[in-house]
């Protein structure tokens, strides 16, 4: 079912060439979302404001009434990528070190309702897209921006914020900012200045500098004895159990077969419709789409490679031509192989990994071989903390004494140097210093979650029912000191077939036609490529059949 440009006919090509009568500008398409046609799948209850009742575990609960003496703290993140999230515990980690009683709290699987009761919160807040809120803090944020509020809602609560954004982008660290704001305005006090970091430059200094002067005014006003911040030690709070071996659970797919379930859903509960037993399928759960055809884009003399690739969604997912397929990828098993085989770990071990406190189990039961190809994020360049705490393990003094300066303040241009711009991956760090000896439990609690891919959508559900169509170029690379280096997701869309099955879902953008068919346009691809607009085409012609 191959479709091309010249197959929407003249007419609608001179349409999209000739715009004689208006341009709508890329600018005006990103910033101003028209009425949607098509419908899209009806939200969870609660998804948007109030979550229904009784959904709070009574473990939680208990937790809370817990009178203890200590300063008690809630960090909550939105985090589109786990940035956010990892920051959230290193908060927690050192909030508990000065005597308090901290937990994580994704925003997600949070009462919005229930910020009113809480005393002392800090938010590490990632902004997304075009000053959007992450997936996970989508609810709470748009409760809180509700302008129906008594002005001292908040007054027994006290906040600190910290922000995740990219000065690239042109609302930097919106979401934080807001936040910030409509805390203050709510009748929040203030515990200490909004800090901001900047993914484009120095992102993990900034929340240093920042976390590091917020603590010891924290600790002033908490009267707490904060201890030296400035040789910090990595503190695992995961441990590593072995169960006997048991098969994976399996997933129920639309055709009736099932298969094992990939790692990164495996603790993860997924949201229900209003009746209560059909799954809503986002971020945190999948669907499991099959490729129903996929063919190559260059001619055979081309020294590139564009993939076209077709995913059956049937009627579990909805879109509009300009939003997002989010795509979870398998990290390359040659790349998996390698690093088990540095850290001398058997990829047949079966484990789970817990807190060391007890809980719900943080990854597995899984093979290390499964874990470190669906869960664990192997090829972005390590962040300070984590050359910090391999320094840590290194028994040679040269190597722990060239982690240590690579993870400090002074060595930022040195870390960006040979870490950053020189795009090292951990199994190439580990490799550089030989005598770095980790357990591979420390290992995974260390390195971030493998994060979703995003790639525009390239169809119109309208003109091709029930099926979803993207764009992707091969991407391979040679690093500033000439290894190579390949992406991972579009290195395992090459692997895979027709057939198999991907876990995807669809995410919601700005950038839509508008919502008169009548409107002439001119399309500008400045970075977005064609891929959004083979979406448009097909979505102008169905309108204007």
């Amino acid at each position: 079912m191959w479709e091309t440009i010249e197959s929407l006919g003249d007419d609608y090509l001179l349409m999209a060439i000739i715009v004689i009568a208006a341009i709508i500008a890329g600018y005006y398409y990103v910033n101003t979302p028209p009425a949607r046609p098509p419908p899209r799948i009806a939200k969870p209850a609660g998804a948007a404001g109030k979550k229904p009742a009784g959904k709070k575990p009574a473990a939680r609960r208990q937790e809370e009434e817990v009178n203890d003496g200590k300063k008690r703290m809630k960090i909550f993140f939105g985090s589109q990528t786990g940035t956010a999230e990892d920051f959230s515990r290193t908060l927690s980690n050192d909030a508990k070190r000065f005597g308090m009683a901290a937990r994580v709290v994704d925003l997600d699987g949070f009462e919005p309702d229930d910020l009113a009761r809480e005393t002392c919160v800090i938010f590490c807040l990632a902004t997304h897209g075009e000053g959007q809120p992450t997936d996970n803090a989508k609810a709470f944020y748009q409760w809180l921006m509700d302008a129906e509020k008594n002005p001292a809602t908040l007054a027994n609560v006290e906040y600190a914020v910290f922000g995740l954004g990219n000065k690239t982008y042109e609302h930097y660290n919106k979401i934080a900012r807001d936040v910030d704001s409509k805390m203050e305005e709510l009748g929040a006090k203030k515990l200490f200045e909004r800090g901001e970091g900047d993914d484009d430059s120095s992102l993990e200094e900034d929340f240093v500098h920042w976390k590091k002067r917020m603590w010891v005014s924290l600790c002033q006003q908490f009267g707490l004895e904060a201890p030296d911040t400035s040789e910090e030690k990595f503190v695992p709070r995961l441990k590593m159990l072995r169960p006997d071996p048991v098969p994976l659970p399996t997933v129920t797919l639309d055709d009736g077969s099932t298969m094992p379930v990939r790692v990164f859903t495996m603790n993860n509960k997924p949201k229900m419709k209003a009746d209560g037993v059909t799954p809503v399928y986002d971020i945190k759960n999948p669907f499991m789409a099959k490729i129903v055809a996929k063919g190559e884009l260059h001619k055979p003399e081309s020294d590139r490679s564009c993939m076209h690739i077709e995913f059956d969604i049937g009627s579990n997912l909805t879109y509009l031509p300009g939003d997002h397929l989010g795509v979870y990828p398998e990290n390359d098993q040659v790349l998996v192989d390698a690093l088990l085989k540095r850290v001398g770990a058997d990829p047949e071990t079966y484990f789970s990994l817990v807190p060391l406190e007890g809980g719900e189990p943080y990854l597995g039961p899984c093979t290390l071989r499964q874990a470190f190809t669906d869960a664990v994020d192997i090829t972005t360049p390590p962040r300070k903390a984590v050359l910090r705490a391999l320094a840590e393990y290194a028994s040679a003094p040269a190597d722990k004494a060239r982690l240590t300066s690579l993870a400090s303040e002074q060595g930022s241009e040195d870390y960006n140097r040979f870490i950053k711009n020189d795009l090292r991956t951990i199994a190439e760090v580990l490799d550089t210093f030989e005598s770095v000896r980790i357990p591979v439990e420390h290992l995974i609690e260390l390195l971030p979650r493998l994060p979703a891919r995003f790639y525009s959508i390239s169809s119109s559900l309208h003109a091709n029912p029930g099926r979803v169509h993207i764009t992707a170029v091969l991407v391979t690379y040679k690093t500033p000191t000439g290894r190579v280096h390949n992406g991972v997701a579009t290195t395992w869309f090459n692997k895979i077939k027709v057939g198999d099955r991907v876990p995807v879902f669809t995410r919601e953008s700005n950038f839509h036609i508008p919502a008169s068919k009548d409107t002439p346009l001119v399309m500008v691809g400045p970075g977005t490529g064609l891929a959004p607009f083979r979406g448009f085409l097909q979505e102008m012609a169905y309108l204007r059949a």
